[in-house]
């Protein structure tokens, strides 16, 4: 197969169940970079394996680290995907028409993305098409956001693909509330830090509109179980994230800490006399 002008750039931390499957649908890239954060497992031997290019950098959010990745590329043209992502063997076809052809008018494609979840392809609920851009030009886009929701900010309108990436989000159910803890942490210290706040009836009201939103209004209902499960969870992921924000917002009451460090002051007496060092 010619080669042609497309580099990839992914970013990783400890992606060795994933990686492989990623890496071996885009073997007609001849430019793959990895930017690893730390991995403690096989990631990095697995990129090295299929030749890809390491590079490690301390990861501060995904908007720099992918930019960053992307900054090391040889080509204009990107394809920037995450690690549990698949090139499927039509979008495959798709790309490299587009440079075989010369059809490269746009400076950049939006791709749609199918979520494989629970042993099933997810088409409702807000999940598919889902579209974002991962293939540009890198003189013409880059990624920008804040502490999560990264996105391609590119300098002109994109064109859409027809054909999908394949998304294998989370390994199980545990792994889906690992990924609901860490990114609804990460929205409340951004929300926090715009000067936001919450309460605990918003924080159920928006998990509430979640829910029924994905099931209800974007149809999740048609997915069967697998759409229930995942409308229950976005019900607990915006609850939780602007519980997190109120719990951010809302520091103990000043009345509180005086009396504790009255408390603390006098147990340290009570302890001195003792010659007891525990401090309560």
């Amino acid at each position: 197969m010619p080669s042609i002008p497309l580099s990839c750039a992914i970013i990783t931390l400890n992606e060795a169940d994933n990686l492989s499957r990623t890496l071996d649908a885009i073997s007609f890239i001849d430019d793959i970079i990895i930017v690893d954060s730390g991995s403690t497992d096989d990631t990095v031997s697995i990129a090295k394996s299929f030749g890809a290019k390491v590079f490690h950098r301390t990861f501060q959010n995904y908007a720099d680290q992918k930019n960053f990745a992307i900054s090391k590329t040889k080509n204009d043209w990107v394809l920037a995907i995450d690690a549990d992502e698949v090139v499927s063997p039509k979008l495959k076809e798709e790309i490299l028409s587009l440079f075989t052809n010369k059809k490269l008018d746009p400076k950049g494609f939006l791709v749609p993305r199918l979520t494989f979840y629970l042993g099933k392809w997810i088409r409702f609920g807000g999940y598919y098409p889902n579209y974002q851009i991962r293939l540009f030009q890198k003189s013409e886009g880059q990624f920008s956001g804040g502490l999560v929701h990264e996105r391609v900010k590119l300098s002109g309108k994109p064109n859409k693909l027809k054909n999908p990436l394949f998304h294998y989000s989370y390994k199980n159910i545990s792994d889906h509330l690992k990924f609901i803890d860490r990114y609804s942490s990460l929205f409340a210290e951004e929300e926090f830090r715009k000067g936001k706040q919450s309460s605990v009836l918003w924080a159920f009201v928006k998990g509430c509109f979640k829910g029924f939103y994905m099931y209800w209004i974007r149809l999740g209902i048609l997915d069967g179980k697998q759409g229930f499960v995942l409308a229950l969870l976005g019900f607990y992921y915006n609850f939780l994230k602007y519980l997190k924000l109120y719990e951010k917002s809302n520091s103990i009451p000043s009345f509180f800490v005086m009396v504790d460090s009255v408390h603390h002051v006098e147990s340290k007496k009570s302890t001195k006399k003792n010659s007891d060092q525990i401090h309560v």
